[in-house]
């Protein structure tokens, strides 16, 4: 009970920071930041956004700041940087000046929740024994660690166009809806943009599970299974939470997309790129050297 009061008074902080970045920027009226409903999707978004980064919080027993960074890294890649990098290429809003701007922008309030994260969640203590991040990454030869991170990476082009293709029937009207698309300002890129540019965002979610793959002490599968958690919850339920003009349908398709997305993700991390049980490894070569 006592960490899940912390989770619930850190989801409120959380929303109050994005409260407070949200009427900083709004670009119209500041009272439309502060209705019933805007503040209900900041509480909600406030507490997923604790509540996912928990797990990972109560195993990273490393000083302030590798602990801030380990918390940091998955938030800001999964939910901002790969998001942004979509959107330059999918909108007409975004010049490569902006493109920054947004960057840096959209990454304040997630310092500012990744240290009420660190601050009020502490580690487990047991985390105090575990391997630290750099000891992991020493399981594997840098050759080894980079194919699988490319080839856990790269077939996310496939895994979106998939998911894209199951969830047309529920978006499709809304696409040929002229007065929505110049709503969103859409643009289309080419074929080959597109895998490209979904390879490319398919290794920086790897890169950002990287800190999740280091600390977590179960099987591959139960990580992997956090990972598409963590996948979702920052790609599709926080960021869509606030898509209030939205039609449901378009709500509801992109939801089920993009945590399909991060389901096929996690599945290919797991098999991949996720280490068998560290100390368990480590026992059973301790248990092997004292036979002999």
């Amino acid at each position: 009970m006592h960490l899940i009061v912390r989770v619930v008074i850190g989801g409120l902080l959380s929303a109050v920071v994005l409260i407070v970045f949200a009427s900083l920027l709004s670009s119209g009226k500041s009272s439309a930041t502060f209705t019933a409903q805007n503040i209900i999707i900041r509480v909600i978004s406030g507490v997923f956004y604790v509540a996912s980064m928990t797990p990972l919080a109560r195993r990273i027993f490393y000083r302030r700041f590798p602990r801030f960074l380990a918390i940091f890294v998955p938030l800001y890649i999964t939910g901002t940087l790969t998001d942004m990098i979509e959107a330059y290429f999918y909108t007409s809003l975004l010049t490569p000046f902006s493109l920054v701007a947004a960057l840096i922008i959209e990454g304040l309030p997630l310092l500012f929740i990744t240290g009420i994260i660190a601050w009020l969640i502490p580690a487990n203590e047991d985390a105090r024994n575990a391997p630290r991040f750099t000891q992991v990454m020493r399981e594997r030869s840098f050759f080894s660690w980079t194919w699988r991170i490319v080839v856990a990476g790269v077939p996310y082009a496939a895994i979106y166009l998939f998911f894209t293709m199951l969830v047309t029937p529920l978006e499709h009207a809304y696409y040929y809806d002229a007065a929505f698309i110049a709503s969103l300002h859409t643009v289309v890129p080419s074929t080959a943009t597109t895998l490209i540019l979904e390879a490319v965002r398919g290794i920086l979610f790897v890169l950002a599970m990287l800190p999740i793959i280091a600390v977590m002490p179960k099987s591959r599968w139960s990580t992997g299974l956090y990972i598409a958690l963590v996948g979702a919850a920052l790609e599709a339920w926080i960021p869509l939470l606030g898509q209030t003009s939205w039609p449901i349908m378009m709500r509801v398709g992109n939801v089920l997309e993009l945590t399909g997305d991060a389901c096929g993700r996690a599945l290919l991390m797991a098999l991949l790129v996720v280490l068998p049980s560290l100390q368990a490894s480590r026992s059973a070569r301790q248990q092997l050297a004292a036979d002999v």
